[in-house]
């Protein structure tokens, strides 16, 4: 394959690694801001405790207002029914205490959550009482035929009772995760779209650009050759708002060293030239700008697995494997109930 080809596609892999980076920067801030992770999570735990019915309540602009001053009652719980027992285990100290004074922890270990939700059982209707008792006298028949399910034929008391909600909430904080990776995605189109509109990074432009000018796409592979793979947390991070809003002008500033921006050439072109000639050369603008958007959408980590692969076939050598395995979370390990 030409070198050339190879050096465009590395040319825009790079300025949509730096475009994603810096959406990625912007959402994270906004989720900082508003809580998202945190109220995700308690959608999730709303899910998981089968009162999913109390989800509407909690949702709402003034809301979110509140949380984004770190109001009290931010995240609704005072409006759910006197019996929900997601109030009452998200109010436990084990979990209040995961956060800071106004806030709701964005992360919760399973053996934490457990054993909060078995304690809020115990301190509601007594302890001694067997698993089949407890979630009897909650009431909620679809939790309590749920987690009979997960215990099967087996011991039938707390212990039990705990390790059957931590699988059943590793089961569905995984799907948790899965519902806000998919609008996170959605989110990062719509930044992106602002960005690419904003500072013209466009898609179309900017490859034909790159095809006639030799001395730029050899600039901007270079620059391709020396970045680094971006590093994923294993446990999402209460990051604050300003650590990311700095992460974000520290990439605005990056992508303002690469070959786009106003004025821009395509609507100097058609000055002059009519109406529909401006409406042909907006319509080309705008298919350049989403197609920047969706390439942000894609994320970082895939723009740089691409550029090395794109490395590799031209020619410059493999990039080396990260050497950053994969740290997951250390297991978290709370003594036995059983006696």
């Amino acid at each position: 394959m030409s070198s050339h080809y190879l050096d465009v596609a590395i040319g825009l892999a790079y300025t949509f690694m730096a475009t994603s980076l810096l959406c990625s920067a912007t959402r994270e801030a906004i989720a900082s801001l508003f809580q998202t992770r945190a109220k995700m999570l308690l959608d999730g735990v709303l899910t998981l405790l089968h009162e999913p019915e109390d989800k509407a309540r909690l949702r709402g602009i003034w809301p979110s207002i509140q949380r984004l001053l770190r109001l009290e009652g931010g995240f609704g719980l005072q409006k759910l029914s006197d019996k929900s027992l997601t109030a009452e285990v998200m109010q436990h100290p084990l979990i209040t205490g995961l956060a800071q004074q106004g806030r709701m922890p964005s992360y919760i270990p399973s053996a934490i959550f457990a054993r909060a939700f078995v304690s809020t059982l115990t301190t509601r209707y007594g302890k001694g009482q067997t698993a089949a008792v407890l979630l009897n006298s909650v009431g909620n028949e679809g939790l309590t035929r749920t987690l009979q399910a997960i215990m099967g034929e087996g011991e039938d008391d707390a212990a039990a009772l705990e390790n059957a909600i931590r699988i059943w909430y590793d089961t569905v904080m995984e799907r948790t995760s899965g519902w806000y990776k998919r609008r996170s995605q959605f989110v990062l189109f719509l930044i992106g779209l602002f960005y690419a509109s904003a500072m013209n990074i466009d898609a179309l432009q900017l490859s034909q650009r790159l095809w006639n000018d030799s001395a730029l796409t050899a600039q901007l592979v270079q620059k391709a050759q020396a970045v680094q793979p971006p590093a994923a947390p294993a446990v999402p991070a209460d990051t604050t708002a300003q650590s990311q809003a700095k992460q974000a002008k520290a990439q605005a500033q990056e992508l303002q060293t690469l070959p786009i921006g106003w004025p821009a050439t395509r609507f100097d072109e058609v000055g002059g030239k009519g109406a529909a000639a401006f409406m042909i050369a907006l319509v080309f603008a705008l298919m350049g700008w989403m197609a920047t958007a969706f390439a942000a959408s894609l994320g970082s980590p895939f723009w740089f697995d691409g550029i090395g692969w794109l490395l590799a076939l031209r020619g410059t050598g493999a990039k080396p494997a990260s050497e950053t395995a994969s740290s997951s979370a250390p297991t978290l390990t709370l003594p036995s109930l059983r006696q």
